[in-house]
């Protein structure tokens, strides 16, 4: 199945008095309550998602000593609920800190080190490798890959660097579009900004490219500090990481600001769009978690269909723990994870702006008979779903409004009918337009397995 969602008009036709609406996760909670008391706290870069070789959920997080950087390791966690975690068990009689951890990601020499992502390899060309991870390789200051077969211990493969200089945040994702892998990371020696490389089997790379970055309506001072980047079905979603940088710092790598997050999008994994120019998850109050920094770390789909959001957060703004520190402010658990949820497909919706509104998607050509809506109405009302001819734009007979029956409600994947249809298997191989009438509703996607047509021969899919 394809998906239109509605980041853009790349798949419409047709657009009456219907409005964009740009959804926002909402918080749910703090994920962990206890904090060793040597730590700054835990999060900072984190992974997280299904494992089938384990049959749970896992969480990869990093905990940070208190100076951030030098002694920071990995450990992960296990979950049979995505919503609740456990507080990462320690001993605090154990020294150095990593000893007294569970569960501690360890290297070739049997030391912790700092992955910055870890995934699993199932789904992909290289399964059988187990699991890898992004790795800024400090002892030669590269970012290299490492591997794992059981998610624990890691071979780091120093001999293939990825970038060199490398940089301290790196993250990757499998395109299965494209047949190949992409990391993505950052350029050293100038402003951040979100970089890309790819590769088909972790020892060629091609050049470092630069894919998103500021431009002339972000206010002066804006850097792009990382960008997470998931597949979402046929589509891929990235959240970029927005630093406000302090302008009147002096040193050329900018230290102070806030951080927040903006939500980006893609057809392919490689051209990267963004949204509007405001916070998809913006910082909280001051003095809370999240009231001086928020970055957004992972996108999960749970089995029932709600997407949860795995986000970093601290107390103060970037780097403002040493001043804290200085204060005599207890800075345990300044780093800590928080969990947001949102609808499924809730990105982006259309919804009408007064009673009525009309939605026609350009010509597609139908590959199977299903066709699903996720959308919702209020109680008394009601959408109605035509088919066009693709090349007419006249109602196909068997499939007009007369005859559609009225979808009411609040639906993930409602499919339309009319009369005895109940899909449009009819129609396949037939260029055909979707047309949705709506009645005080609110659109979110479309899922149809089609590609898109052009008059006389399809181009790739949606």
């Amino acid at each position: 199945m394809q998906t239109m969602l509605f980041f853009d008009d790349w798949m419409i036709e047709r657009r009456d008095w219907l409005e964009r609406i740009w959804g926002k996760p909402t918080f749910v909670k703090e994920i962990f309550t206890d904090f060793h008391r040597g730590a700054l706290g835990y999060g900072g870069y984190l992974t997280v998602f299904y494992d089938e070789r384990l049959g749970s959920y896992v969480m990869y997080n990093a905990v940070y000593p208190p100076e951030a950087d030098p002694g920071t390791f990995v450990v992960r966690l296990q979950s049979d609920d995505p919503y609740n975690w456990p507080n990462p068990p320690y001993d605090t009689a154990r020294s150095p800190m990593w000893q007294g951890f569970s569960d501690v990601l360890l290297n070739d020499q049997g030391e912790p080190f700092w992955p910055t992502a870890i995934h699993s390899l199932a789904g992909t060309p290289h399964a059988d490798w187990g699991y890898y991870a992004t790795v800024w390789y400090r002892q030669k200051r590269t970012s290299v890959n490492a591997f794992s077969q059981d998610g624990l211990h890691f071979r780091v493969d120093a001999g293939h660097p990825w970038q060199d200089p490398g940089s301290d945040w790196n993250d990757a994702l499998w395109n299965k579009q494209a047949g190949f892998y992409e990391l993505f990371t950052r350029p050293v020696c100038v402003d951040r900004r979100i970089s890309l490389t790819t590769t088909t089997d972790f020892e060629h790379y091609s050049p470092i490219i630069t894919v998103l970055q500021p431009d002339a309506l972000d206010p002066l001072g804006t850097e792009f500090y990382h960008m997470t980047t998931r597949p979402y079905e046929d589509l891929f979603v990235g959240m970029v990481m927005i630093y406000s940088t302090d302008t009147y710092e002096t040193r050329r790598y900018k230290r102070t600001g806030r951080t927040e997050v903006e939500l980006t999008y893609s057809f392919n994994g490689i051209n990267w769009y963004r949204t509007v120019r405001e916070p998809f998850i913006g910082i909280r109050e001051l003095g809370l978690q999240g009231g001086g920094q928020v970055a957004a770390q992972e996108i999960l789909r749970t089995k029932d269909n709600r997407l949860l959001f795995y986000i970093s957060a601290t107390k103060g703004e970037h780097a403002a723990y040493p001043d804290m520190q200085k204060a005599g402010v207890d800075v345990t658990g300044y780093i800590a994870p928080l969990l947001y949820e949102m609808r499924l497909d809730g990105f982006c919706s259309l919804k009408t702006m007064a009673r009525q509104g009309l939605l026609r998607t350009k010509t597609v050509l139908p590959r199977s008979g299903e066709l699903q809506l996720n959308v919702r109405t209020a109680g008394h009302s009601e959408i109605l779903v035509q088919i066009l001819d693709g090349e007419t734009a006249q109602p196909i007979p068997g499939y007009t409004w007369e005859e559609a029956s009225p979808i009411t409600g609040d639906h993930l994947f409602v499919q339309p009918k009319w009369g005895e249809k109940a899909d449009i298997a009819a129609l396949i191989g037939r260029p055909i337009r979707i047309e949705v009438a709506m009645h005080e509703a609110e659109l979110f996607a479309i899922r149809v397995d089609c590609q898109v047509y052009i008059g006389t021969e399809p181009t790739e899919t949606v």
